[in-house]
């Protein structure tokens, strides 16, 4: 099993790595041993050691963005262009003909500001929850031939998509200072909100990456789950819109929360709710260690499924 052979084969986890982007095309060179580091030992156990595998997390992350769009003509610049298409429908959709709006305000521009800044974070979460469903069964050589801290495919994952969220936000930054012709000083609380998002997120990565194992429905439910997900979120309308009686769900659901930070601190200049926020980040701390305890637990036996 993988979380029980000896230490000197962490090693085989970096060597495997860089096999697999060099391929075999480059002879006998490729298969020359990487000298052993002190980077490439084994971590502490629990969730602190995860900082030791930082570098790896790094190399996982790099593959990723670059495998991801290998061969593609508009390459990275895809990370701008699909929230943008997805924006320019739900302008029309709901600015448009549902004739939705945001502080009372019936200009489009300010309803695709609003929108983008939910729709970014609404978009790296659900794609990394739906790349992490399948995450661990694609790599059935990291999981049944080599020593690897298989805790960090999902965490790739949400590192891969919170960068893209990052272009994203520059971007609408960037928008939302040529229209409104100030740049908010709020915007210095992002990281604090990014921080609460990135442990819901891999809480989250780490449960459905353990479920997908066991579960190979959960990829096929992920779409309608996310679907239901998204319109029982302020994404597309605003969290005023939400019926009085079941404004208690908007506490309890962590997105809701972060999108409507995400418009606060960007584009109306205000700190964020910080009630709202200490109960998203209990919530995002809690899925943190659950989703870590229950994949940790889980993966002793992955070999025997994969």
């Amino acid at each position: 099993m993988s979380g029980h052979l000896p230490p000197q084969n962490w090693l085989q986890a970096r060597m495997t790595l860089q096999l697999q982007d060099k391929g075999t095309a480059q002879g006998a060179d490729a298969l020359m041993p990487v000298p052993p580091t002190k980077e490439y030992v084994e971590p502490p156990k629990g969730i602190l050691g995860l900082w030791s595998l930082r570098h790896l997390i790094g190399l996982m992350v790099k593959r990723d963005l670059l495998g991801r769009y290998k061969g593609s003509i508009m390459g990275f610049f895809w990370t701008i262009i699909n929230p943008l298409g997805h924006m320019m429908l739900y302008i029309f959709v709901f600015s448009i003909i549902l004739k939705v709006r945001f502080n009372g305000d019936s200009n489009t521009g300010n309803f695709a500001l609003y929108l983008m800044a939910a729709l970014l974070p609404w978009v790296a979460f659900s794609e990394s929850l739906t790349r992490a469903t399948t995450c661990v069964v694609e790599q059935p050589n990291l999981v049944k031939r080599v020593v690897f801290p298989l805790q960090i495919l999902p965490l790739a994952v949400v590192f891969s998509s919170l960068l893209s969220e990052c272009v994203g936000i520059g971007v609408l930054v960037a928008v939302s200072a040529i229209v409104t012709h100030t740049v908010n000083a709020t915007i210095l609380y992002l990281p604090l909100i990014m921080l609460s998002q990135f442990l819901f997120m891999c809480g989250c990565c780490w449960l459905v990456a353990s479920l997908g194992v066991y579960l190979q429905d959960l990829r096929h439910m992920m779409s309608l789950s996310l679907s239901i997900w998204m319109y029982g979120s302020p994404i597309v309308y605003p969290a005023s819109a939400f019926p009085e009686h079941l404004r208690i769900l908007l506490w309890l659901n962590p997105i809701a929360g972060i999108v409507s930070d995400y418009r606060r601190v960007v584009l109306e200049g205000l700190a964020p709710d910080w009630g709202m926020y200490s109960v998203y980040t209990a919530i995002g701390v809690a899925i943190f260690c659950t989703g870590y305890v229950f994949f940790s637990k889980t993966k002793r036996s992955f070999a025997d499924v994969v």
